[in-house]
């Protein structure tokens, strides 16, 4: 019977047809693979490799070898592997929710890399809409979050920022700001915020649409609550009322009956990787979050700026 090393080198060699190649793609010597191979010979009491100092060639039994062979290792092989990462702690399904397209964007790309790297474990992609926020995180139906922050709830963690991107305002194309090449703070007064159905935490909407401006001056909310970003901006576009979000709104909406403006002075919009407290040590959650780190720079909206390291 052949050990694992045996096979590996008796397959490679059968590939490359060369000891020198064979013994730098294994990342051992020489010595070790003709000293294999031979062991492997007198073992089985056959020839596998015809050699002259010229030339490596399969004989007809080495052939046979290597194509009933080759199956069979790539069995076992994929065997451990599953064994190795089912002890890191990488196997099963892991659902992302992700709040707007350009955070989409991100976990759809980070996907792709994480279940190449981990073929043990998926990744199912689950939009969050503006009326979930963390919801989804406690009723179990997503492991982990990129959303817009702030969040500040003892059983959850914000386990990395990943960018900050120019705020801005959201106004009708008839709007009296609509003219305008930059929104200030202090502008917004006697303007209506949209509401947001009442799941979501008052700290959240108070931050992104604040009831007063600097100087104290009244901003209104909507009585109607919205429950989709989509619902709050066909507010915006009936003139109803205006509403923040980010740099990719330009990019993302272009439609005739809006105007998207930048709120220079206003706080910068953030997205970060939100999951349970409880499932910090979660190495797929971990894993994930890495590689959305990794891939969110190249992949960045001009105005949205990668924060380095997540920090």
């Amino acid at each position: 019977m052949m050990e694992r090393a045996e096979m590996e080198i008796f397959l490679t060699l059968a590939e490359e047809l060369h000891f020198g190649r064979t013994a730098a793609r294994l990342h051992v010597s020489p010595a070790l693979v003709t000293q294999t191979i031979k062991k492997t010979e007198r073992r089985l009491g056959v020839m596998l490799f015809a050699r002259t100092s010229r030339r490596v060639a399969l004989t007809d039994v080495g052939e046979g070898l290597r194509d009933e062979l080759q199956p069979l290792y790539e069995g076992i092989r994929r065997a451990l592997d599953r064994v190795e990462l089912a002890g890191r702690g990488i196997t099963g399904t892991l659902t992302v929710g992700f709040m707007g397209s350009q955070s989409g964007r991100w976990v759809g790309a980070a996907r792709e890399v994480f279940e190449l790297r981990n073929p043990a474990c998926a990744v199912r992609i689950v939009e969050t809409q503006l009326h979930h926020h963390v919801a989804q995180l406690r009723d179990g139906t997503a492991d982990l979050l990129l959303i817009t922050l702030p969040m500040d709830e003892p059983d959850l963690k914000v386990g990395a920022v990943v960018t900050h991107s120019t705020r801005y305002m959201a106004v009708a194309a008839h709007h009296r700001l609509a003219e305008r090449e930059a929104v200030w703070f202090e502008d917004l007064a006697g303007e209506t915020f949209v509401s947001v159905d009442g799941t979501v935490p008052a700290e959240w909407i108070d931050f992104h649409m604040p009831r007063r401006t600097p100087g104290g001056q009244p901003i209104a909310r909507h009585a109607d609550p919205c429950a989709t970003y989509a619902e709050a901006l066909a507010l915006v576009a009936a003139g109803r009322a205006v509403v923040p979000g980010d740099a990719q709104l330009p990019l993302l909406y272009q439609r005739p009956d809006l105007r998207f403006l930048p709120a220079p002075d206003m706080p910068p919009v953030e997205q970060g990787l939100v999951w349970r407290t409880r499932d910090d040590a979660d190495k797929r959650v971990r894993a994930f979050a890495d590689i959305v780190l990794e891939i969110a720079p190249p992949l960045a909206p001009p105005g949205t700026t990668p924060v380095p390291g997540g920090a």
